[in-house]
Formats: structure tokens, sequence, C-alpha cells
């Protein structure tokens, strides 16, 4: 093939999945696999159905590859972006800190506190959610499905029309993000913080090379800190809320996870680092550790919700039917926690098509971003470029859980982007 950067995606993807293999078994977190023969016979059937995927939509015939698109700044894409970004910000903010104004007026007094003593702040919301407490209007939460999607989709314009953007809509970028990351500051949580970085490094990297610009490897080393931050808080969050690696022992009843490192203290930036690294192990791989378990059952119908605990909780409130006790992972609580533990993005895909069903969704994705890829590299398409951070998104958390399907925010942005994608060469009026 003339150009090999047609390939770049399917090269990154199967020796991140590969390494994440090497790290589930040879890294400093042990795990005791169940069946492990059709384990790894899946993991590889997997890993060749997405490459299979990925080569046939490559190989296949595309139309229109010599027409490129240009899309310039637009003020009103940037401002209305911004307003209904902030608005399903503020909505994060009010659930996830189960307060009832929609206008955080104790931010500030809320963020201190977080960055402070995030091991309280976290305890005290758990134990605030276990009460029954809740937040929110139902009208509100069904609405965020439409619109949740302008909070990842706002970073991204800022990024891609950055050197477009004024002193002002700079300042106003930078509010933003500050925002974004408050929820996860302010509650103890690290997900906003993975979130906004994996997203904002995979759109950056991606705008620079797509663009060939020739800072871009100067820019590998800005890109690294700003993955190394979230780690570093991680461990660092983990460590106030008594985080010893003796609790990985106490995660499986069945004495299957252990770690081969003596207890490490939290002092210098060495022992920080692989402190972090450690317990980023363990949150990474451990759904492989998951999805053993669920081998040896029988599949049980779900409807089509069942990779989503997202989607399973509104269908209980919608239609007052409960789903989720008759997943593989809820089948499986008592040896592997459903509601403290991660389990795969396999795992729970299987609970919808089956574990060799699980092969042709990892087909279907290799497709996808095969033909994702080929409409940015060669017809400048902007949302297919908009896609590509999510699809990343989605790769990276395979090991852990089904990140991009199971949220709302990611599901909403997963869901409105591919449809405008999907219409953006079509005449429709607003994707001009």
């Amino acid at each position: 093939m003339k150009n090999i950067r047609i390939l770049y995606p399917l090269f990154i993807v199967q020796a991140y999945l590969f390494f994440t293999l090497v790290i589930y078994v040879f890294g400093p977190v042990q795990f005791e696999t169940h069946n492990p023969l059709l384990f790894y016979a899946l993991m590889a059937f997997y890993l060749l159905a997405f490459a299979f995927g990925y080569v046939i939509g490559v190989l296949e015939k595309n139309v229109g590859l010599l027409r490129r698109k240009e899309r310039h700044f637009s003020n009103r894409l940037f401002y209305f972006n911004f307003l209904i970004g902030l608005v399903m910000l503020l909505g994060t903010y009010r659930n996830v800190m189960i307060s009832e104004s929609l206008i955080p007026f104790e931010i500030f007094k809320e963020v201190s506190r977080g960055i402070s003593e995030p091991g309280l702040v976290y305890t005290e919301r758990m134990a605030r959610l276990a009460a029954g407490d809740t937040s929110g209007s139902r009208l509100f939460n069904v609405l965020s499905l439409g619109f949740s999607f302008s909070k990842l989709f706002f970073l991204f314009i800022c990024l891609y029309y950055w050197s477009d953007l004024n002193r002002f809509k700079k300042i106003l970028a930078g509010f933003y993000g500050l925002m974004f990351l408050s929820t996860g500051f302010a509650s103890g949580t690290n997900a906003p913080l993975f979130i906004f970085a994996i997203f904002c490094v995979i759109s950056g990297a991606c705008i620079l090379f797509l663009r060939g610009n020739r800072n871009l490897k100067k820019y590998i080393g800005v890109f690294g800190v700003l993955l190394c931050l979230p780690i570093l808080s991680f461990g660092y969050i983990m460590s106030v809320r008594g985080g010893s690696f003796d609790y990985f022992a106490g995660s499986s009843p069945l004495g299957d996870v252990s770690v081969s490192l003596a207890a490490l203290e939290f002092v210098g930036f060495f022992s920080i680092f692989l402190y972090s690294l450690v317990w980023l192990n363990y949150y990474l791989v451990q759904g492989y550790y998951g999805f053993s378990l669920i081998l040896n059952l029988d599949q049980n119908w779900t409807y089509g919700f069942g990779n989503s605990a997202f989607l399973q909780r509104q269908i209980e409130l919608l239609f007052g039917i409960d789903i989720s006790n008759v997943t593989f992972q809820a089948r499986v609580s008592d040896i592997w926690d459903v509601s403290a533990q991660w389990h795969s993005f396999y795992g729970q895909m299987a609970n919808d098509v089956g574990l060799i069903g699980v092969g042709f969704v990892m087909f279907f994705l290799g497709l996808l971003l095969s033909k994702v890829w080929i409409s940015v590299l060669y017809q400048n398409s902007f949302f297919g470029l908009c896609l590509l951070p999510i699809f990343g998104i989605l790769i990276i958390f395979i090991p852990a859980n089904n990140q991009v399907f199971g949220y709302l925010d990611t599901l909403s942005y997963a869901i409105v982007v591919s449809i405008c994608w999907f219409l953006e060469d079509k005449k429709v009026r607003f994707l001009k």
C-alpha cells in the first residue's frame, strides 16, 4: 500500500491491546485467570476480528476521496456550543455533588476542599448516595442525552480552531476547561481528569498530525506531561483514601489477585509515580479478570441494553424493567463485586451478543474506524476528526470497562457526532 499512514490506527490499536494483555500477565498486580485456554483464544479472536474489519474497510472501494473540505471558524458555532456545554457541565456538577441548585454557589469552597481532602469528600459523597440522596430532574437528565455531547465537542472546537481564537475566546476556553475539571476535583473522583486529558491529547495529536505540523515532535513532551498529571493525581487520591496494596488481594474473595511489589511509601517523585502506576495497572486490566469469570456462564437476553449501565438505569426508570441482575457481571458479583470492580468492554458487550458475537462487534469497530480515518485522511472530514478521540477513549478502556457506551456524556457524543459524520456529505444545512 502506497500510503502507510492509512494503517496507523490499526497498528496503534493492536499494539495497545496486546500491550495491555502483557501488563495483565506480567504486571506487578497479578490475576489468576479462569478458563485460561478459552480466555486467550477469545482475546486472539477479538484482535483478529478488529484487524480483519479494518483491512476490509481499507480495501473496499472508496468514492470521492479526492474531494477535500475546508471548514472555517464560526462565532455562532463557538458561542452556541459554549453555552450549551456550560449548562451541561453545571448539570453534571449538580448531579455529582448532589446539590439542588444548577448554579454552584460554593464551587470554590468545594473544589478547595476536594483538592485538600479528596478521600473525605469521596467517602461523604458515597455515603449520601448509599442513603438514597439524588439531585436533578428527570426531564433534564433525559434531555441531556441529546445535548451532553457538547461538553466534549466544545473542547474539540477550541483545539481545532485555537489559532483562530482571540484572547477573549481563549479565556472562555480556559474557564470552560477548569469547569470541566472542577467536578472531579470537588468530588474526589478521577474520571473527569482522565477523560479530559485523554480527549484533549488525542484530539491535539490528531489535529497536528493531519495538518502536517512540523512541531508535532516537540508537542509529544507536552502531551506526555498532560497524561502524567491525571496519573499522579489518581495515585494521590488513592493514597489519601487509604489505598494500600493490600486492597488488591481483598478485592477477590477467591484470593485470585496479588501484588508482587512491597508496600511503597508515598514520598519522592519516583515512589509516587511507581505507586500511581501500580494502581493504574490494577484498574486498567482488572476487567480482563472479570471477563475470565463469565466464560462458563450461559447468556441471558438483555434486550440490547446489557452493555451499558447508564442505559440499564434509564430502562428501569422509564419502564420499571431491571435487567441489571441478569447480566454476566451481576451473576459473578459475589466473587467480583459489580458495584466496586470493573468488567471489560468484551464482557459487557457479551451480555447482548454473546462471547462469539463480541468478535463481530470488534469487526464492525475496525471497519468503522477505517472508514472514519479514510474520511479524515483523504477528505479532511471535520466530524471524522471529531470521532477519533472518542474512538481513542473506547479503545483505551476496553480492558477496563465500556467507557463510551456506559456513560451519558461519551454515549451522547458518540451518537451525535457519528450522525453528523454520516450526514457530512449530505445536503444538511446545519452541518455546513
